[in-house]
């Protein structure tokens, strides 16, 4: 069960840091647009950046979820019922 806790925990983390990526993300396109405007939109580089961050962030959670899992014993029919003996 802690298992369960700790795999919760990950995925909301994962949940705050992708909504900071994309605040900076909003963030870092408004100032450059703002002090250094060009012919294209600042938005497209750092919405393409904060994405890809985010990826990588929930491609980290479920690849540590999927390792986690592998980890985990099998329960047999000997180990379920310890009051037998």
């Amino acid at each position: 069960m802690p298992n369960l806790g700790r795999a919760f925990s990950y995925l909301i983390a994962a949940q705050v840091q992708a909504v900071s990526l994309i605040f900076l993300a909003y963030w870092a396109g408004d100032w450059l647009n703002k002090n250094h405007p060009i012919g294209f939109n600042w938005y497209v580089v750092t919405f393409t950046i904060g994405v890809l961050g985010v990826a990588q962030t929930f491609y980290v959670v479920i690849r540590a979820a999927m390792i986690q899992g592998k980890q985990q014993p099998e329960k047999t029919d000997d180990t379920k019922s310890g009051s037998d003996a």
